[in-house]
């Protein structure tokens, strides 16, 4: 008997706990919800407060500096620049997310220097006849000397004799460098394989590709297999191809290098024992143009292209290491090397990935965000935006701090495939890059300078991508491809 009343005098008690606790978490909800939504808003306080223009402006000054030369890969101030970014990461708070844990993530590759001396280009009676210069020499000497042959590099017949010397017409101007790369390539393969020694390439004297002829004579530029050339190509004035019959040419070899080149990453783990196997990615690269071909003490600095774009990868860094609130989603920062030479330092990461891509749940990879079209600050436009719905997860966020993410009717579907983002988009990654700047006068030209851009812009810019990714970060939003 008495153990049937100690059970029922147990049974109420706890039910006067079970009553009491219910109304306690009834009366003192509110309370304990706006507690928890006052910390939530510290945390991001405190983020943000790493998030300020003074900050924001120091980092993109230093990377367009002059002491970093323009950060041409394969030059020591790409190295610095390559250090001064790890070491932030490292103050920060992030680990290594490169190779063995460390900061970086390195490819051995071969630079190339085209011979600025030895050229010989003559008529056959031994006169000096002028040129541009060579935009592509091979590891042999090649000489060559007859009648010049007239082709279009885009119909070049399959059968029937080939000169020793070939002469073509690129107009003015010319396609963009990468279609530039791709043609010539295609094109020194077709003509080597039936016999062509070397070819002679018409241009403007005023176009790029002149530029680009001179400055590798003076600044390593990246031997890419893609588009290696297999004969010489020496550059002459379009004004001269209805004179140019027979010639003599030599072509001394090029200069090969080795050089260890660097992607730069750091990491925060996420804190989710499940999420935490997934990953965002924030990019931008860290390589420009370096010095000017014709001069060298002139610089092509790249502040907008992509020092600022660095610049938001770190001010993301700092912030996302301030926060108390840990990300649910491990966060990847990283800084390529070589995408002016063809995307090669994120290709390479694409190739030897240090974190699996299929866990990869979005590349947000940064371009260009410090100079904005007229009536578009606080604003950012988004490379492919019909390719995924992560425009407009991003842009639902970015309200917060009153930053809208939008497609541009004009740039978003053509600078798709233009930037880092495509190469883990080629491996099924949902990647973008997002701009908040425009396509002006200065873009690679030496004139691209610190002083040009608007860091508080950039700054409200930063500040809308830190609170666009946070469903991304936290766990609540996972951005879907476009149907096929």
């Amino acid at each position: 008997m008495k153990k049937r009343q100690s059970q029922v005098e147990c049974a109420v008690w706890l039910t006067r706990y079970l009553l009491l606790s219910a109304a306690a978490c009834y009366t003192f909800w509110p309370s304990i919800a706006a507690a928890w939504q006052q910390a939530i808003g510290e945390a991001h306080a405190a983020a943000l407060a790493r998030i300020e223009e003074p900050s924001v402006a120091a980092s993109l000054k230093f990377l367009a500096s002059d002491e970093l030369a323009g950060r041409g890969t394969g030059t020591p101030e790409y190295a610095i620049a390559a250090a001064y970014v790890a070491s932030r990461f490292q103050a920060a708070g992030l680990e290594g997310g490169g190779d063995q844990g460390t900061f970086y993530h390195t490819k051995e590759i071969q630079l190339s220097l085209m011979p600025g001396r030895g050229i010989e280009f003559a008529s056959p009676q031994g006169q000096t006849l002028p040129f541009l210069g060579v935009l592509a020499a091979t590891d042999q000497e090649v000489a060559a000397a007859g009648a010049v042959q007239k082709l279009n590099l885009r119909e070049i017949p399959e059968d029937g004799e080939i000169a020793a010397v070939v002469l073509a017409e690129l107009r003015s101007p010319s396609p963009p460098a990468r279609a530039v790369q791709a043609i010539l390539a295609n094109a020194a393969a077709k003509l080597s394989a039936r016999g062509a020694r070397a070819l002679l390439l018409a241009v403007d004297p005023n176009d790029d590709l002149v530029k680009n002829s001179l400055r590798s004579t003076i600044q390593p530029r990246v031997v890419d297999p893609r588009t290696n050339l297999a004969i010489p190509i020496v550059l002459i004035d379009q004004n001269l191809t209805n004179q140019l019959e027979q010639v003599q040419l030599k072509v001394p070899p090029r200069i090969l290098q080795s050089y260890r080149a660097k992607n730069v990453i750091g990491m925060i783990r996420g804190s989710d024992p499940v999420l935490a196997a997934e990953a965002v990615v924030f990019s931008a690269h860290l390589d420009h143009l370096g010095r000017a071909p014709n001069d060298p003490e002139q610089i092509y600095n790249g502040a907008d292209d992509n020092a600022s774009g660095v610049t938001a990868v770190l001010s993301l860094a700092d912030a996302f290491g301030a926060s108390a609130i840990r990300p649910q989603r491990t966060l990847l920062f990283m800084a390529f090397w070589g995408e002016e030479s063809g995307l090669l330092g994120s290709r390479d990461f694409a190739a030897r990935p240090t974190w699996p891509l299929e866990k990869i749940v979005a590349n947000i990879n940064i371009e260009m965000i410090g100079r904005p079209e007229p009536g578009a600050t606080k604003k950012i436009w988004v490379t492919g935006w019909e390719k995924s719905d992560l425009g407009t997860i991003m842009n639902e966020a970015s309200q917060e701090v009153g930053v809208t993410i939008f497609e541009h009717p004009r740039y978003s579907s053509m600078l798709y495939r233009s930037s880092d983002n495509w190469s883990f988009a080629e491996k099924g990654v949902v990647a973008h890059s997002f701009s908040a700047g425009s396509l002006h006068g200065d873009y690679h030209q030496p004139t691209d300078d610190w002083e040009k851009l608007d860091t508080q812009h950039m700054t409200e810019v930063i500040r809308g991508l830190y609170f666009g990714s946070l469903p991304l970060t936290s766990g609540q939003a996972k951005p879907k491809p476009a149907a096929k």
